[in-house]
């Protein structure tokens, strides 16, 4: 009589320990020749951690898997125990699992074919240095010291004059315009409208073009803040050591639930070359409790 495999659930009922570390045995029929599974050891690091929290008072109410982040440098062979570490910190304000490589060793490549859904505009990098471009208009925030968004002083940002192809953003959808009051702020309509009197008083040959007493980056009036949870970037290609003038920017929500917003980031070089893909997890919370903290 042919042996039947052993299950996942079985595969997963391990005797997990309420201590730090522990050491598990897993089968061996969860792989390829004698390497085991890597989304089977991801399974069995995260219920672990699960479990562990569980069977302690301050963290037995936290019992959802928010966002494991798994990491494989070497083959996991099932000859052997797999020990497992965990590290609890208190109050830590941020933690990152780093790996480095070295980029410029080759190996398989294949051509897939794939594209953005929606295509990017054409754009003449030469006239954008000079706002000439008939397709795209620049927004670039003045920089105040005590300013609220003066991050965001050090990035010039170009958009389409016309994005009636675009579906809506999000603020449009959230908080919808009202006649006779602002643009939403953060919305394409209220970017777009920023982005013409700042055009108009350079076409005036004004030196403080970028100054405008409305567009939050003094003070800041939004309804909400999205506030940065998760970060996670692949590094796809290595960027001139000198740096570069152009990057293109592709960002997609794909989802809002709870107070969270699920993102993609796409960059690209000037050339459409894929630079880097990142996940991003972002708590969305009312502008005027979180700016009393800031």
């Amino acid at each position: 009589m042919e042996s039947l495999p052993t299950s996942l659930s079985q595969a997963l009922d391990v005797p997990f320990s309420s201590t730090r570390q522990c050491s598990v045995q897993l089968p061996s029929d969860i792989a390829v020749g004698s390497v085991i599974y890597g989304g089977y050891v991801a399974s069995a690091m995260t219920k672990y951690a699960l479990y562990y929290a569980s069977q302690h008072p301050k963290l037995e109410t936290q019992i959802d898997l928010r966002n494991p982040y798994v990491q494989f440098y070497r083959p996991i062979f099932a000859s052997a125990p797999l020990i497992m570490t965990l590290r609890e910190n208190e109050k830590i304000t941020a933690s990152a699992d780093i790996a480095i490589t070295n980029l410029s060793i080759t190996g398989i490549t294949l051509q897939t074919d794939w594209r953005l859904s929606t295509t990017p505009s054409p754009v003449d990098l030469t006239k954008l240095e000079t706002d000439s471009d008939p397709n795209w208009i620049s927004y670039h925030c003045a920089f105040y010291p005590e300013g609220f968004r003066r991050g965001q002083s050090y990035v010039k940002n170009f958009i389409l004059r016309f994005v009636g192809d675009m579906a809506l953003p999000i603020q449009e959808n959230y908080d919808p315009y009202e006649e006779g009051k602002p643009f939403p702020m953060g919305s394409i309509a209220a970017i777009l409208e920023f982005t013409k009197r700042q055009e108009k008083a350079r076409n005036e040959g004004r030196s403080d073009w970028r100054i405008l007493n409305d567009d939050g980056t003094r003070n800041f009036w939004a309804k909400m803040l999205n506030v940065s949870l998760t970060l996670s970037t692949e590094i796809k290609q290595r960027l001139p050591a000198e740096g570069v003038r152009w990057l293109y920017l592709r960002t997609e929500c794909k989802r809002i639930l709870n107070g969270q917003m699920d993102m993609e980031v796409l960059i690209f070089d000037e050339r459409m070359d894929l630079i880097a893909i990142s996940q991003q997890i972002a708590a969305l919370v009312p502008a005027n409790s979180k700016i009393q903290k800031l």
